[in-house]
């Protein structure tokens, strides 16, 4: 009998303990992976690059002007530049350049220059304007003043002192024509060479405050080489001798 309870009593303990642990057993504990979200940034427009200024050239001058406007263009007459310079002119100079042809003559070439003066506030500028007599190449009967025709400017600038900031010679070549002009042709003897169709421009530092700039007509250029082989060349002189040849009544 007493086994039996104690067989009895060893079963209960046992039911109750197992029916403690099972309750005891701790929960699986449920472990949330985050699930990261794609990123998605937003695409930024694409703007298209705004265009770098471009640095527009300004043309040769045709001539002599005068806040950029034309005083004395490439083959005006010398009478007509005067009516537009008469107050600052200074008196006509006429000489006699004599030059030696391919075909061995000496031609005598009619020149004429203007020389005067202008007086701003930041500068002294002297101006020569120089004149050639094309026409006198065909007939020494053509020497008035209409038959000179504007051909090339010698300018000499001298700055003032001006105190803070000076500028320099440097300063208006820089600005004035480099970045006016843009890169010249070559430079060759101190001078920054331009040219186009119509002008041969040079200029040049004299020093730290004097500036000078020369130009030249190409079209008057070559229409003083095209009245030197009108007349001189051995076709121009054949030519001459064959009008002379009509006057010979034989």
């Amino acid at each position: 009998m007493k086994h039996t309870k104690l067989f009895f009593l060893l079963m209960l303990f046992l039911g109750l303990t197992s029916c403690t642990l099972r309750q005891s057993a701790p929960a699986p504990e449920s472990i949330e992976i985050p699930i990261e979200k794609e990123m998605i940034r937003p695409s930024l427009s694409s703007r298209p690059a705004s265009p770098r200024p471009t640095l527009v050239l300004q043309s040769l001058p045709e001539g002599w002007n005068v806040d950029r406007h034309p005083v004395a263009k490439w083959g005006m007459s010398l009478p007509n530049v005067m009516s537009n310079v008469i107050d600052s002119a200074q008196t006509v100079e006429y000489w006699e350049e004599v030059i030696d042809v391919p075909t061995g003559y000496k031609l005598t070439l009619k020149r004429s220059k203007v020389l005067f003066q202008i007086i701003t506030r930041l500068t002294i500028e002297t101006v020569e304007l120089h004149f050639v007599n094309v026409d006198h190449v065909y007939s020494p009967t053509n020497h008035e003043p209409s038959h000179y025709i504007m051909h090339g400017v010698v300018r000499t600038v001298e700055l003032k002192p001006t105190g803070f900031p000076q500028l320099t010679a440097d300063d208006v070549i820089k600005y004035k024509f480099l970045m006016e002009y843009g890169t010249p042709k070559e430079f060759s003897d101190g001078f920054h060479h331009y040219q186009n169709e119509q002008t041969v421009l040079k200029v040049r530092e004299l020093d730290k405050s004097h500036v000078q700039i020369q130009m030249t007509s190409t079209l008057v250029d070559q229409k003083l080489q095209t009245a030197i082989n009108d007349m001189y060349s051995e076709e121009g002189i054949e030519y001459q001798k064959k009008l002379l040849l009509r006057s010979i009544d034989i």
